[in-house]
């Protein structure tokens, strides 16, 4: 079963609301339709996590669906923050919409939902980039992959993209309409908000096309969230471990990864 890390956040609730944090997933699957270069990368990836995770009893696909029915058990809202496949594929899409299917969860992507190799996404040639994204928002139409909210017992729930290492301006703008209705606001992203790409003013690979702008509008979104007093915190994944930073008196959290077998259950009151 999973193991559970517990949060408490205050934020003057009349009732408490339970959000159950998941992400780095890492499913491993390719079918009839994936080149056999993926099919066996698939192969090698889920013996790669099956060791980092220690061998865990449960594959990531069953943690999942465990995932899923805790939070209908606890009455807990599901978000999960990306890498919840490892390589784009076929089988990997096809078994991601298998599971959450009909199901209620708010869902912000990860570089590994944009790749074909295991590389950092922003790596990977422009075009092929935007194919892939174009891909997943075809794919994943039910979930908006940029920025969602969600009021939720006096709590704005916010799922914020930054798979490709800044926020981008689009996601800027949404982010302080959000703050200007006033309510108290929980973060949710894959890339933790201390990682040094995230907060990188240059590029650092060729293939990265990010403008000064770009860098500036990021940058922009980072201090809002760590600085406005309406930001309880940000959650992320992407470490594949559970961490807690302090930065500037605000508490931000990253929380292992689903393929070891945890999660992250916050409560707020």
């Amino acid at each position: 079963m999973i193991r559970m890390t517990n949060t408490k956040l205050h934020a003057g609730l009349n009732k408490p609301i339970k959000i159950l944090h998941i992400t780095d997933v890492h499913l491993t699957y390719a079918n009839e339709n994936d080149t056999p270069r993926h099919q066996a990368l698939m192969q090698e990836r889920f013996r790669v996590f099956q060791e980092e995770g220690g061998f865990p009893p449960f594959t990531p696909k069953e943690y999942f669906e465990q995932a899923i029915a805790l939070a209908k058990a606890e009455g807990a809202l599901l978000v999960c923050t990306g890498d919840a496949i490892d390589i784009l594929t076929y089988g990997n899409l096809a078994v991601f919409k298998e599971i959450v299917k009909g199901e209620d969860l708010m869902f912000s992507p990860g570089g590994h939902e944009h790749q074909r190799r295991c590389v950092r996404t922003m790596e990977e040639p422009y075009p092929y980039r935007e194919t892939a994204r174009a891909r997943l928002e075809s794919e994943l139409d039910h979930f908006d992959l940029s920025f969602e909210s969600r009021l939720i017992g006096g709590v704005n729930v916010i799922t914020a993209d930054n798979s490709m290492d800044y926020f981008t301006r689009e996601t800027v703008e949404a982010f302080k309409r959000e703050l200007e209705r006033g309510y108290p606001i929980v973060v949710f992203f894959h890339d933790y908000i201390w990682d040094k790409l995230l907060n990188l003013k240059e590029s650092y690979h060729p293939n990265v096309r990010l403008t000064e702008e770009d860098y500036r509008y990021s940058h922009e979104m980072i201090e809002l969230l760590l600085h406005h007093p309406l930001v309880l915190t940000t959650v992320s994944g992407h470490g594949h471990c559970d961490e807690e930073r302090v930065i500037d008196g605000k508490t931000h959290y990253m929380t292992a990864g689903l393929f070891k077998g945890q999660a992250r259950m916050i409560e707020i009151v």
